[in-house]
């Protein structure tokens, strides 16, 4: 119930807040990432006595390496996310058509008329 609860919070934070939660988190990436970037200058300049602009070169080659290891992993896992869809969403897509076939049929039309007019009215408010 606790996970929930959290989980509902954050759910009404990204509806009510979302465009400051969304600049909250881009800023303390930046941060994270620019106090990295300086920790690391200075390791190489302290550690093999490196000019400044030489750490600058071998942090941004780092942070490139980085990035594209990043890059690789997420697009492996993408491709496997993707394999999995296209496995399994064909099934899934008939089981669903099927069920609404089912109840459709199960309907009557007073209910499908109130159905559809509560659905424009949804659409137009």
């Amino acid at each position: 119930m606790k996970k929930a609860g959290v989980i509902g919070a954050g759910v009404l934070a990204a509806i009510f807040w979302g465009d400051v939660l969304l600049d909250f988190l881009i800023t303390a990436v930046e941060l994270l990432l620019e106090t990295l970037e300086l920790v690391t200058e200075h390791v190489l300049e302290a550690l093999l006595a490196l000019t400044p602009y030489e750490a600058q070169a071998v942090t941004a080659w780092l942070g490139f390496g980085l990035l594209m290891l990043i890059l690789l992993f997420g697009f492996k896992k993408l491709n496997g996310i993707f394999q999995r869809a296209k496995s399994t969403v064909p099934v899934w897509w008939q089981e669903q058509k099927e069920r609404v076939q089912v109840n459709w049929s199960s309907i009557g039309w007073q209910i499908a008329l109130t159905g559809m007019a509560l659905i424009l009215l949804l659409l137009y408010i």
